[in-house]
Order: C-alpha cells, then sequence, then structure tokens
C-alpha cells in the first residue's frame, strides 16, 4: 500500500513539474518574440551630430582609400547603380523590403533564425569609391542597420544561455543585481564611465608592500593630460586602411597586447604612448614580455581577472595567469619602468556599467581590452579617436591585422561581452556615419566634457 501511495505521489510531482517546465518554455518564447520586435523595429535612431568640441577637423584630412585596381572600382560602381535601382524601388512602394533573411511586414521584422548572422563580413558590397554621392549615403545606412541589428541578434542569443544565471557559466562567482534597464543615453553612459575610476595597484596595498614590489609611486602618467588621443585596436579590418599617418598625428596613440607597428606603418601608425596588456602576454613564453623592445619606452597598464568579491589578496593567491613573479623581476629589471596593475575591481565596475545598459543578461566575464581601453582614454584625453572598435565596412573575419587566422568572435565575442561594448561605444560616439561605417573610427568626447551631477 505504502508503495502504491508513494508511485502515486512521485506520479503527481513529476506531472507538475512538466507542466510548470511547459507552461515557462511558452511563457518565455512568447517574450522572447515580443522583444525581438521591439528591438528589430523598422526604426531606426537619428544620426547624431557632434556637439560642443568635435573632430571635425580631422574627419576633413581623411580621403577615401586609393589603389584600387580597375576592375575591383568597375565591379563596386555596378553594385553602387544596382542597390541604387533597388533603393529607389523600395521607395516608390514602401510596402516592403528585404534585407538578408529580415522579412518586413507591417513594418515590424522578424528573425526566423536569431543565431544566423545577418551581417556578411569580408565584403566590399557596402565600401564606396566616392564619400560625396548618394549611393554612398545609401550604402553606408544599410550597413549600420545590419551591423546594429547583428549586435542585438548577439546579445539576444546569448541571453538564452546566461539568463539562468547558471554557476556553470559564471566562472568569476559574480553576484550582481540590477534594479532595472537603464537607457542607453549617451551623457548618462559617459557619466557611468567617469564614476569607474582609474585605480591601479600602489606599493602600499597589501601583499605587495609586504613582498616588496617596487611598483611606480606615480601611476601611469597621473599628471600628463592629452587633447587628442587615438586608441588603435588590432583588428584585422586595418589591415589596408592606409590609416597610419592620421593615427600618428594625435598627440597620444594606445595600442594593445603585442600588436606591432613595424612592416604596418601605413596601416596602424608608428607612435606608441601607452599599452594595455592582458595577463597571457605578461606570462606566456612566446610573447618575451620582459624582452621584446614592443614592451619598452612605454608606459604599460597590465589586467588580470579575479573572482568578483576577491581583495588584492586573494587575487595575489589565485589570479587568472601567474603574472606577479614576471611583474616584480620587471621592476627589478628597469627601476624607471612606467608598468601598473590595474585593481582588477575596476574590471566588474566596468562590466556592471555594460549590464546596466543591456536590455539582456550578459556573459560573466570580464570587459575586454578595446573596453578598458576606451574607458582609460577618455579618463586621460579631451577628445578620443577609436579605430576600427564599431567596426567599419571593412569588417573582416581576420581577427587581429598582424597574424592570419580568421573567427568572427574576434568582433562579436566569444568570451568577453563584445556586441554590448561595441553597441555602448556607438551610443556615446559624436562623428558621422560616414567617418564611423567607411573610414573606421569613432570620436568619443573626454570626461572632462561630460555634465555629471555631483
Amino acid at each position: 500500500m505504502k508503495a502504491a501511495a508513494m508511485s502515486v505521489w512521485i506520479f503527481i510531482n513529476l506531472l507538475c513539474f512538466g507542466m510548470c517546465g511547459y507552461l515557462y518554455l511558452i511563457w518565455s518564447q512568447y517574450w522572447m518574440s515580443i522583444e525581438r520586435q521591439r528591438l528589430f523595429a523598422k526604426s531606426q535612431t537619428p544620426q547624431k551630430t557632434a556637439s560642443g568640441v568635435s573632430y571635425q577637423t580631422f574627419s576633413e584630412q581623411i580621403s577615401p582609400v586609393n589603389g584600387s585596381s580597375a576592375d575591383v572600382i568597375k565591379k563596386r560602381r555596378s553594385i553602387v547603380a544596382i542597390k541604387s535601382g533597388i533603393l529607389n524601388q523600395v521607395s516608390n512602394k514602401s510596402s516592403h523590403s528585404h534585407s538578408g533573411n529580415i522579412v518586413m511586414k507591417q513594418g515590424s521584422p522578424r528573425f526566423p533564425n536569431i543565431h544566423k548572422p545577418v551581417l556578411e563580413f569580408d565584403s566590399e558590397k557596402y565600401s564606396c569609391d566616392d564619400y560625396t554621392t548618394p549611393e554612398c549615403e545609401a550604402l553606408t545606412k544599410e550597413f549600420k542597420e545590419l551591423l546594429l541589428k547583428e549586435f542585438h541578434r548577439v546579445l539576444m542569443s546569448e541571453s538564452k544561455v546566461f539568463a539562468s544565471g547558471l554557476d556553470s557559466q559564471n566562472t568569476y562567482d559574480v553576484k550582481y543585481y540590477r534594479k532595472g534597464v537603464k537607457e542607453p543615453i549617451k551623457e548618462e553612459i559617459l557619466c557611468a564611465l567617469k564614476n569607474v575610476t582609474v585605480n591601479t595597484v600602489t606599493s602600499d596595498d597589501e601583499p605587495f608592500r609586504r613582498l616588496g614590489f617596487k611598483i611606480p609611486k606615480n601611476p601611469l602618467q597621473e599628471k600628463a593630460s592629452f587633447n587628442t588621443c587615438a586608441v588603435v585596436t588590432s583588428a584585422g579590418a586595418l589591415r589596408g586602411s592606409r590609416l597610419g599617418e592620421f593615427i600618428d598625428s594625435h598627440d597620444m596613440v594606445l595600442r594593445f597586447n603585442n600588436a606591432p607597428t613595424e612592416n604596418f606603418t601605413d596601416d596602424v601608425g608608428s607612435k606608441t604612448t601607452f599599452r594595455i596588456l592582458n595577463s597571457q602576454v605578461v606570462t606566456k613564453p612566446e610573447f618575451r614580455f620582459l624582452d621584446d623592445a614592443l614592451y619598452r619606452d612605454v608606459s604599460i597598464l597590465i589586467w588580470d581577472p579575479a573572482n568578483y568579491s576577491s581583495n588584492l589578496e586573494d587575487w595575489y593567491q589565485y589570479p587568472d595567469f601567474p603574472l606577479f613573479p614576471v611583474y616584480k623581476r620587471l621592476l627589478e629589471q628597469r627601476r624607471s619602468a612606467d608598468v601598473h596593475l590595474l585593481n582588477p575591481q575596476v574590471l566588474w565596475r566596468l562590466w556592471a556599467v555594460l549590464q546596466d545598459f543591456s536590455p539582456y543578461r550578459l556573459r560573466k566575464n570580464p570587459p575586454s581590452s578595446g573596453f578598458i581601453g576606451l574607458w582609460f582614454a577618455i579618463h586621460r584625453c579631451n577628445h578620443v579617436r577609436i579605430f576600427e572598435y564599431v567596426p567599419s565596412v571593412r569588417a573582416t573575419r581576420r581577427c587581429h591585422y598582424h597574424v592570419s587566422g580568421d573567427d568572427a568572435g574576434c568582433t562579436l565575442g566569444t568570451w568577453h561581452p563584445l556586441a554590448q561594448e561595441k553597441a555602448l561605444a556607438h551610443h556615446i560616439s559624436t562623428n558621422s556615419d560616414l567617418d564611423i561605417f567607411q573610414r573606421g573610427f569613432i570620436d568619443i568626447p573626454g570626461l572632462k566634457y561630460s555634465n555629471c551631477a555631483k
């Protein structure tokens, strides 16, 4: 009798759990459908114009890249002509529009498969030979719309995994509960980034004081300030860009990891003021951190993630990569080196900014070196220009301009929350769509010009 009763009890519980799971699945799919329609709405945010001090004078220095073969130019112009004709037909009918796998119906796009990319990499069909033509404006607008939708597609796709908050997706034991989603308003984003101050490890911090680390007293040229700054990513899209001379015209140039300038000066310039390095570059022998001239005579900021709630003592005991012995040896060998460790809590404060302004749950991994560079530069510079962070029409699967290897994750993210980083960067940019999507850079005002409440 007891066995029969127990069997009935187990059956009823399984039935209840099954029904609850089925109802939750229906509920989640319904709200995901509503979210898709809201975010992929046909209307786009109006183009922002520069306010206050801008980079107008710098923009005039850039001209279209020359040197294309006659066949390529002919092909591009044919594509422009075809697209122009299609755009004219669409404007006359105005009831239907098609772009990739996007089907427009009554002004609300639908995405049959949110895991399928909507943006084509390694394509020349959006590039312009003449930036002043209506055809170029139309191509730029089309690329922009696809790119922003691609950011949202990636965020939406990832959120289906990360929204559950499973510990398997939370390596750093992040415990963060936001009160609500903030509207991505430019001034509010800048103020949030301003509240994350530049904080590096000092010689007075334990355990570094006890262990005799001879850390420089003035963090990263603390008293230095710069008017114009170029943040040069390592993106493969910079290869063939011919932006080198323009990059070197800035007062300060910030680069990342082991990205070289030698043999690539035409595209990325030769000047380097700062480098931001992740701890893998510092610790792995193939990067020769202690010996390579690439890391000499520049100011360096090194970052390594710690658990969300860790203090410096915990971090020293359990770093992601064993950077501390290498760092101590560097300080002993080069007493004048301006090399500092970023306090790992800064990483999670930056991650919180990204999460607060995202409509989706983000992967609980620290932001990329690129976003750290953006944040650092707007703290130290009056005007910041970031090259190929928000992808231009040169978007490519090639990860880095200086090495071979294709992976779209380098642009959209497989570990860092890159899609949200770049969407947020676009929100705070002040320059024209031609600058961003054809020429390949965004302009962001330094925090000196932000009007944040005390």
